[in-house]
């Protein structure tokens, strides 16, 4: 198993987006109603991460300063310079579009059928028919069209989910991992100014692993799953 640790605000919410894209991605690819719900969920946090800052001007900084690594990876003797060269131009394409497009999510609240139920899914079981036949009405409809429409609501953010799949992309490739041991289940390391932290852990360890740090350190601790005492804990770990 391989867990991913963010070590500042921006690449944590990095994550989240990137977790919300999937359970958005695997739930609009059902016939589903209950499946569509969850899409409407997965929709709905993300457009508050949306509406919590810029992300658009992070982003955009994050890709230039990608370019430049990659300009960099150029000059490293046996690399695959034709790789390297597409990244490039999928990294500077995505900026200028980021650029010059609208700020992410801002369709996505002038919805009248979003704006009518989103509230609703705070609720606990306030998705009743009583409560937003609206939304009943509109599972009703074709699958066809409700796959049409959601298409159209995703096309709001698309530019946004591939910035930050390649940047999470080739943040992970460029660290490798490392053979380590946890004394007593506890390592701490510096982290060289790292955006993740990255551990590799076999799946029949009865363990998992919590961190704590910053862009400069950070500590790790893994904590057992059942009521027995763990040892050293051998796993593998990559700054990226």
């Amino acid at each position: 198993m391989i867990y991913d640790f963010p070590l500042n605000e921006k690449s944590r919410t990095y994550l989240r987006l990137e977790s919300l894209f999937s359970q958005i991605r695997d739930n609009l690819e059902s016939d589903q109603s209950w499946a569509h719900i969850a899409f409407f969920k997965g929709l709905f946090d993300l457009q508050e991460l949306l509406e919590r800052g810029d992300l658009r001007a992070d982003l955009i900084k994050d890709l230039e300063r990608l370019g430049q690594r990659l300009s960099h990876w150029a000059s490293l003797p046996d690399v695959d310079l034709e790789q390297i060269q597409r990244m490039q131009q999928e990294s500077t394409q995505l900026s200028r579009n980021l650029l010059n497009s609208p700020r992410p999510g801002a369709r996505l609240k002038e919805d009248r059928l979003l704006g009518s139920i989103r509230q609703r899914f705070s609720i606990p079981g306030g998705l009743c028919a009583f409560d937003v036949p609206q939304l009943h009405h509109w599972l009703a409809t074709p699958a066809v069209t409700r796959h049409q429409q959601m298409q159209q609501w995703l096309s709001d953010i698309t530019l946004l989910m591939n910035a930050i799949s390649l940047l999470l992309c080739l943040w992970r490739e460029s660290g490798n991992f490392s053979d380590q041991v946890a004394t007593n289940g506890f390592f701490q390391d510096t982290a060289e100014g790292a955006e993740l932290i990255r551990i590799r852990l076999a799946g029949t360890q009865p363990c998992y692993p919590t961190l704590s740090g910053h862009k400069n350190r950070f500590a790790l601790r893994f904590l057992p799953t059942t009521e027995q005492q763990i040892g050293d804990v051998s796993f593998q770990l990559a700054c990226c």
